[in-house]
C-alpha cells in the first residue's frame, strides 16, 4: 500500500461520489459529529451525502506487515414535506441516491492501492413525515509494510 492518509482516502471517496451523485445532492462532504442534532439544526442543505470514517484497525500478519481495515459510513439524508414514502421513493429520494452511492463505491478501488470497497450493509436510521436518513456501511482493506 502506498502511504495514503485517511484524508486522501476520504477525498477519493468524495470524488467518486461527486461524479455519481453530485448533481442529485446539495451537500456532499466528510463529516464527524452528531448527525441527528445537526439535522435538527439544519446544518446542511438537503439532500445530503455525508462520508464518515467510522474506524480503522490494523492486524499484524507478519513481522513488519499489517492488514489495515477502514470502515466508512455514508449517510444519505433527504427532506420531503410530502411524507416519508416520498422522501424514500421519489426522483432524487433516498433510494435513488443510495443506488448512486453503490455505483460509486461498491467493488471500486478508487484508483488507490486498496481492496475494492465492500458493501457491508444499508439501514434506515430515521424515517419521519419530514426526513429520511439512511446509512450505507463500506469496508476496504490494504496491506501496510514497515
Amino acid at each position: 500500500m502506498a502511504d495514503y492518509s485517511w484524508a486522501a482516502v476520504e477525498d477519493a471517496v468524495l470524488a467518486a461520489l461527486k461524479a455519481e451523485v453530485g448533481s442529485q445532492v446539495k451537500t456532499l462532504e466528510t463529516y464527524q459529529g452528531d448527525w441527528l442534532e445537526d439535522l435538527r439544526q439544519e446544518g446542511w442543505r438537503l439532500p445530503a451525502v455525508l462520508v464518515m470514517l467510522r474506524q480503522s484497525r490494523g492486524e499484524l500478519v507478519a513481522a513488519s506487515s499489517y492488514d489495515l481495515t477502514l470502515d466508512f459510513m455514508v449517510l444519505v439524508a433527504v427532506r420531503q414535506l410530502r411524507g416519508e414514502a416520498e422522501a424514500r421513493r421519489q426522483e432524487g429520494g433516498a433510494y435513488q441516491i443510495l443506488e448512486g452511492v453503490r455505483r460509486a463505491l461498491w467493488h471500486q478501488d478508487l484508483g488507490l492501492e486498496l481492496l475494492p470497497f465492500a458493501l457491508m450493509g444499508e439501514e434506515a436510521l430515521l424515517n419521519t413525515q419530514e426526513f429520511a436518513v439512511y446509512a450505507a456501511l463500506y469496508r476496504t482493506m490494504a496491506v501496510k509494510d514497515f
